[in-house]
């Protein structure tokens, strides 16, 4: 909180942390107290606003719910339509699913749940369903928890690394809502095995073994704590984004490297925006970041761009906007695109190009109706839609490569990236100004009807192709939202009018569904400090067309709409890059490898070309043009798999990116991007003239990576300096 020094944060109770700092939810910036407060611990509220004949319900036969866990204990004590007969008592934070299984984290745990950090949750049956039937006869069963044995932090946000075999967590010390320190066998308040005392890291977990996780490392110096956090693998290695929040002049983006051993989770870089809007690398104590509510660094996602390959970041900065990065070199992030909103609290890309296009998905947080925290009611400077419930908003990000050369893949020579503007395509709110304003019964508090975190999946009707793309909207109290995004000329629009006053004409943001579940939890097993309201959806992800939901103060809810195709999950596949240093001669003809390292099942794998690179010769794959783009197939690729074919290089130097790879497991008809498959290279030598200096400071060149470049340079040019 603005105008709080380290000290005196430090030495507050944990519950005045909570009430005086953002993020007592892992929401973002806590905002004034409304007016005319309702009561927050009810799941029978009167206003009109809340609509409390919904809670319980759907929007109807589009949407039902599917399956329910409480996670009060292992195995699959509440069935689909069960009651939460034994309730976790606490509350539940991110959701995130890898194959068979779904990782949960949790806020807070007292009584019978105490010590716990993180359930793990079999969703295989869902995962293996063909049928309605089969989804409607599906269970979860937890089978395992995970224990933080620190009282003084909360397990705030877990995301998993790209084959599914690790967990990163971000912890904050604002922990439990409740004035208990656990007693349980085996429980120490004091134990820093899984975080300091009186600060917040990240933890990384080794999950392998589903039913029995480790802790592997740990970084846990942030004061405030790391609030999001992101895992993504860049050219072999394995890179966490972890954002530290607010004040102390070390807000910002932190990189770690993590070699997946004891003791090897090291930060390399802290990424931070100043005042004047400039981003800083390796930002120090001579570096002020923007700081306080204003500008929270709060939350992170990483893609292998559709287009160009490279590994990039997008930040949601609250009133800083949105952020995006080239991580091509995690050492020095490249500011590439801005887009500028007021409280920038999530943001993920598209999964895929749509339409051809890049698309950005961000959204609102709102703490309350009186936006200023005034108390007299005026909105926030510039804020979109103001009195509102907040807004979903997609973005067009379509520039952010634009400086880079099409023919080689490399910056103007002797510029700087350009920072593009990226500007809305259209919004969504649930209840907007004209329900609220004016309206003392319809004001709201302690965020409980704004939305929170998303998931963005692209769908593929295996009966004719067709693909659409969802947002999977967590939204509090609201419940969960279904969320379409319709591009223009699509068909889909219903017979809506195509213009948009809010962004570009032709893009829609429709609700296409809703569900608002009440499982009957009782109060003392919520997180009362805050809220204890039924539904309160914190995230919600999407497998096999099934949406799972972790909601606060009930638990895990799996649910189903019938407009998206259920046709069987993803593949699961990770592919690793092996093979020579990634330099090479102009005109070259080069072996590019790919190792198959797991898959469920034989799958169709399929590596993009960098621009300006062709196939050559034979090899283990066949070559495939699909929108401009150049591929390498592969049929019927499984786990052990050593995949290998022949690529000549252009005659020009520069660098570029091989991947990101795809898998399909319907023959082609529908692709998914695996993450972490790109690789940066370098064409070096004549005619061009790259050579070892200037190529092994090049992007993409990291800094841990740089022997391997200079030995690839020794070999083409004889030198070795």
């Amino acid at each position: 909180m603005p105008g709080t020094d380290e000290t005196e944060l430090l030495d507050a109770t944990r519950r005045t942390i909570l009430k005086g700092a953002a993020g007592a939810l892992g929401v973002g910036a806590m905002g004034g107290a409304s007016a005319h407060e309702w009561d927050s611990t009810s799941t029978t509220q009167t206003s009109d606003n809340r609509k409390p004949a919904q809670v319980g319900e759907t929007s109807g036969g589009d949407v039902r719910n599917a399956g329910y866990h409480s996670l009060g204990g292992l195995g699959t004590e509440s069935g689909r339509s069960g009651r939460a007969n034994n309730p976790h008592e606490g509350a539940v934070t991110e959701i995130r699913t890898h194959g068979d299984f779904a990782y949960i984290g949790m806020f807070s745990s007292r009584g019978d749940s105490e010590g716990r950090g993180m359930a793990v949750v079999d969703i295989s049956a869902y995962n293996n369903a063909k049928t309605e039937a089969e989804v409607d006869n599906a269970e979860m069963s937890v089978v395992s928890f995970f224990r933080n044995t620190n009282a003084a932090t909360a397990y705030m946000d877990l995301k998993l690394s790209g084959d599914g075999n690790y967990v990163f967590v971000g912890t904050q010390p604002i922990t439990a809502l409740f004035d208990e320190t656990p007693t349980g066998p085996g429980y120490d308040p004091n134990d820093s095995g899984t975080s300091g005392t009186n600060s917040g890291g990240v933890l990384a977990i080794d999950v392998l073994d589903p039913y029995n996780p480790q802790l592997v490392d740990s970084a846990d110096y942030f004061n405030t704590g790391i609030h999001n956090l992101f895992h993504h693998r860049i050219d072999g290695t394995d890179y966490v984004f972890a954002c530290k929040d607010i004040n102390f002049g070390t807000a910002g983006v932190n990189v770690f490297r993590f070699d997946r051993q004891p003791g090897t989770l090291t930060q390399v870089n802290r990424w931070t925006v100043t005042p004047d809007g400039e981003g800083h690398n390796n930002a120090q104590g001579d570096v002020t970041p923007t700081g306080g509510l204003d500008f929270y660094c709060h939350d992170v996602e990483v893609q292998d761009d559709p287009v160009t390959g490279r590994p990039t970041v997008y930040v949601a900065y609250w009133n800083a906007g949105v952020r995006v990065l080239d991580a091509s070199d995690p050492t020095a992030l490249e500011q590439i695109g801005h887009f500028p909103m007021r409280q920038a609290h999530f943001t993920t890309p598209a999964p895929d190009l749509i339409d051809g296009n890049r698309v950005l998905v961000a959204s609102h947080e709102e703490p309350s109706n009186d936006r200023d925290g005034s108390g007299d009611g005026d909105p926030v400077d510039d804020k979109r839609n103001p009195y509102s419930t907040g807004s979903v908003l997609i973005a067009d990000a379509n520039g952010i490569y634009d400086h880079v050369d099409p023919e080689d893949g490399t910056n103007p020579e002797g510029e700087e990236a350009t920072v593009t503007d990226i500007e809305l395509l259209d919004d969504w709110t649930w209840q907007d100004a004209a329900e609220i304003d004016g309206k003392d019964d319809t004001e709201f508090d302690n965020f409980e009807l704004s939305p929170h975190n998303s998931d963005v999946a692209k769908h593929v009707d295996p009966r004719t192709g067709s693909e659409s793309f969802w947002v999977h909207q967590a939204h509090y109290h609201g419940g969960l939202r279904y969320l379409r995004i319709i591009p223009p000329n699509s068909g889909s629009q219903q017979g809506r009018d195509n213009s948009n006053e809010n962004g570009s004409a032709g893009w829609k943001l429709e609700e296409r569904g809703w569900t608002r579940p009440d499982k009957g939890v009782p109060r003392e097993s919520t997180m009362e400090g805050l809220s204890a309201v039924t539904p309160n959806i914190w995230g919600a992800v999407e497998s096999n067309g099934v949406t799972f939901a972790a909601d606060i103060n009930q638990g895990v809810h799996a649910m189903r709409h019938e407009d998206i195709p259920l046709g069987g999950a993803d593949p699961i596949v990770g592919v690793e890059r092996s093979g020579d240093p990634p330099v090479f001669r102009p005109g070259g003809t080069n072996g590019i490898e790919l190792d198959v390292t797991f898959a469920d099942s034989d799958v169709l794998l399929r590596d993009r070309l960098p621009d300006g690179w062709a196939v050559a010769g034979e090899g283990d794959g066949t070559e495939v043009v699909d929108g401009g783009e150049t591929y390498v197939e592969f049929d019927g690729a499984s786990a052990g798999d050593s995949l290998r074919y022949f690529a000549e290089a252009p005659d020009e130097g520069g660098n570029g990116s091989f991947g990101p790879v795809q898998a399909s497991a319907d023959g082609g008809d529908s692709w998914v991007t695996l993450a972490d498959s790109s690789r940066t290279v370098y064409v070096v030598g004549q005619p061009n003239g790259l050579v070892l200096g200037t190529a092994a400071g090049a992007v993409g060149a990291l800094a841990h990576q740089r022997d391997r470049v200079r030995d690839g340079l020794a070999d083409l040019t004889g030198r070795s300096d």
